[in-house]
Order: structure tokens, then C-alpha cells, then sequence
């Protein structure tokens, strides 16, 4: 299996256009139920019967039970190291495309952006009567729903599930998109016997587009035969050792002494501790603690950040300590004024040692050397003197007044020119 990773890391060059089906496989590791008994039932109900129009007709109720308790379920299920893979490739890619026929939304969590969802996603919901006030669908994570089925907020008539059902077509601008996707370079399915269509016509597409095809699926499917590399393995072994392959991701940055690596949503727990730490707490710039939650959506912040403008928040490691975070430093794409805003914060036993300004100063090469942003400004509220001595010491031109409701506030800001070393 070895070899056959390494064929397919060659072809995953940094320009290549990459496209990856998946289907519900690679969810499996997550612990996603299958919902239904081992007679293919559930409460004496086949599936084909609770997922269509006419059932929902009959008894919103019945379906709604199903569905909420559904999505009670996937509410307790995480991302595997097969999601967090494909997200960091979405990232590492600018030519990605994720196609899923799953409807877990576990894609999304691990920070998978513009996800193509075949068949909808089950935290979606939409009117039942297509009423006027209401958008065409939207999200709602409420889990359980107090009544079933859920009210529109528009009319007050039901809603319904916003996934594609039994007896309905599929939104023909999706398939568009997993259409044109199919012309690519490189070309998976993963966790997916791909046997219904048109997801089933998918990899024939890519073949005659020439696309080096690819299967990661511990089960024979009809696509084992017919790909050019068919790795009979479970996807959340695979594609980690696969990305491993790759090398060090392309927007990780280095410097004498340290090592900066993207902030991913795979990276929310380490991210968590490094901000709960006492000791960092007291330099953080709003002096707070980040509970689990606010920590995802910072990390799905940076990963988007990453996407659309190629920074975001790096994790710090210093070289001897390989494994834990000893701080974290970046660039906030919403920065004050025009330009995006310097962050940092390193373990107090660190700032002696001057690696503040070299984290700081690695970012800022990336910005002004690889980027070619004009400048970097920001403001930090009551700064503390240590970071008052690491701003000046990067040669950052900053003034102290008043800020955000009056408090002590340092605006500084730096040209386009990576700061010299000291």
C-alpha cells in the first residue's frame, strides 16, 4: 500500500486540480448510526416510506421523529481524521473540490469550505408551503426541536428537513458544479460504492477527462475494478498517512527556533488549552478565557482566513518542544483600518528569550515578502509593556490613546518591509 500512496502524493502537486467524492464511509469512524434495525427498519418503517413528500404529506410528525432523532444523534458525532484531512486540503489546494452524498455535515465542522452536498444536509430545514417570507432554506442546529414538526418563523406552517428525498430531483446547479469538477487531475472516492446516479457517473466523467482515478474504500465496489489505484483501507488511515506524504503544509512557516503551523479546526482542542493557560490568559488582547466553543469558531475563522487570503492564526512550537503549542501568533483579515491586524501570545517563559518578535517577525515576512501586503495595523486594548517592547522592537510605528469605550488603546501599524532581525 505504501508504494501506491506515494504514486498518488506525486500527482498531488500544488497546482493540480484535485476532486474527492465522498460518501457515507468516511463518516463511518465518527460513529454515525446507520438509523436503522438490523431488518432495515425503523419502528417497523422502511426508510424509502419515511423519506418522501407523500410520507411527509401523511404524517409530518412520523417523518419529523425520525429526523430529530437523527440529528440528536450526528449531534454527538465528531469529524475523524479522514474530514479534518480533506478540510486541510481545501486549504492546501486552491484547486480542491469536495463532492459528499452524505447529509452528516461533518465536512463543515471539520472546516471543509464550499462543500458540493448532493443530497442536502440535514441541518437544513425550509417551509413546507414555499411561503413568501421565508428564504429558500437555512440552518437551524436546534437539538431536539421542542415541537414536531418545527414551525416556520414566516407562516407557522411546517418545516421539512432540507435534504433531497425519494421521488425529488436534484438541485441542478450542485450537479453543475460536481460536473465540472469531474475535469480535473486527480480524481477519489472515498467511503462510496458510488453506484447511484448521477454520483455513479461522477468517475466516469474524470476518466474520460483524463484524470488519474482513485479509491479508498475497505469494501470491493464496482469502482475497484475500472480506477487507477484502488487502496482497500479504511479512509481515516488512509488519507492521514496520504497527507503525510505531502510534506509540510505550504502555508507552515519557520524560523531559527520555531516551527508555525496553519490553525485548523483539527487543532481546536490544543488551541483550547493554549488559551485557557493562565499564564497566556494574562497577554491575550481581551484578558479572557476562551471557552471550547469560542476556540471552534476562532479556528474556523483562521481556516477561512487561510483560504481566502492565505493568513490567518499560526500555532507557535518551539523546535524542542515538537508537540505542544507554546503560543500562538497571526493576522486577523478584519483588522482595524485598512489592513489586517498582528496577533501574538507565547507562554510568559518564552518572551525572555525574545521568540515573540521572531514568531511575529516570521509572520510578517509572509505577509510583506510572499503576500506583498502594502502594511499591517492594529490596535490592542490596555497593551501590557511586554507587548509594548515586542511592537517597538519590530519596528512598528504606534501611538497610545483612547480606543473602545475609552480604554487605554495602542494603535500601531508597519509599512510593507519585513522587519529586521535584533
Amino acid at each position: 500500500m505504501r508504494s501506491r500512496l506515494l504514486s498518488v502524493a506525486r500527482a498531488l502537486r500544488a497546482d493540480a486540480r484535485i476532486t474527492v467524492m465522498t460518501g457515507a464511509g468516511v463518516s463511518a469512524a465518527s460513529g454515525v448510526p446507520t438509523f436503522r434495525g438490523a431488518d432495515g427498519l425503523w419502528k417497523g418503517f422502511r426508510l424509502e416510506d419515511l423519506a418522501t413528500p407523500d410520507a411527509f404529506a401523511r404524517s409530518p410528525h412520523r417523518v419529523w421523529e425520525w429526523y430529530d432523532w437523527r440529528r440528536q444523534a450526528l449531534a454527538g458525532c465528531l469529524p475523524n481524521r479522514a474530514h479534518h484531512v480533506l478540510a486541510s486540503w481545501s486549504l492546501r489546494f486552491p484547486r480542491f473540490r469536495l463532492i459528499t452524498q452524505n447529509v452528516d455535515g461533518l465536512h463543515e465542522r471539520a472546516g471543509a469550505a464550499d462543500v458540493l452536498r448532493l443530497h442536502g444536509s440535514i441541518w437544513d430545514v425550509r417551509c413546507w408551503n414555499r411561503c413568501t417570507a421565508s428564504p429558500d432554506q437555512w440552518r437551524d442546529d436546534t437539538v431536539p426541536f421542542p415541537v414536531l414538526p418545527p414551525p416556520c418563523p414566516h407562516c407557522g406552517g411546517p418545516l421539512r428537513p432540507g435534504v433531497v428525498w425519494f421521488g425529488e430531483m436534484l438541485d441542478r446547479d450542485v450537479v453543475d458544479r460536481c460536473l465540472d469538477a469531474t475535469c480535473c487531475d486527480v480524481f477519489f472516492t472515498v467511503g462510496t460504492s458510488a453506484l447511484v446516479h448521477p454520483a455513479a457517473g461522477f468517475l466516469d466523467h474524470a476518466r474520460r477527462h483524463g484524470a488519474m482515478t482513485v479509491e479508498v474504500n475497505p469494501e470491493v465496489t464496482p469502482a475497484t475494478s475500472v480506477v487507477d489505484t484502488a487502496i482497500s483501507e479504511r479512509a481515516e488511515l488512509v488519507l492521514p498517512e496520504l497527507d503525510a506524504a505531502l510534506g509540510a503544509h505550504p502555508l507552515a512557516l519557520s524560523t531559527a527556533r520555531l516551527r508555525l503551523e496553519p490553525l485548523l479546526p483539527k487543532d481546536v482542542e490544543a488551541a483550547h488549552r493554549l488559551w485557557t493557560h493562565r499564564d497566556v490568559r494574562r497577554y491575550l488582547w481581551d484578558d479572557r478565557i476562551i471557552p471550547r466553543g469560542t476556540a471552534e469558531e476562532v479556528a474556523r475563522a483562521s481556516a477561512t482566513d487561510f483560504a481566502r487570503y492565505r493568513f490567518g492564526l499560526w500555532l507557535v512550537y518551539a523546535r524542542e518542544e515538537a508537540r505542544t503549542p507554546v503560543g500562538f501568533c497571526g493576522l486577523r483579515a478584519d483588522g482595524v483600518g485598512a489592513g489586517p491586524q498582528l496577533l501574538f501570545g507565547l507562554y510568559p517563559k518564552h518572551w525572555g528569550q525574545g521568540l515573540a518578535q521572531e514568531a511575529s517577525r516570521g509572520v510578517l515576512a509572509h505577509a510583506f515578502e510572499t503576500l506583498r501586503l502594502p502594511r499591517v495595523i492594529g490596535a490592542a486594548d490596555a497593551p501590557n509593556e511586554r507587548s509594548v517592547r515586542t511592537l517597538a522592537a519590530l519596528g512598528m510605528r504606534f501611538e497610545r490613546r483612547a480606543g473602545h469605550d475609552g480604554l487605554d488603546t495602542l494603535f500601531y501599524s508597519t509599512e510593507g518591509r519585513p522587519p529586521s532581525g535584533r
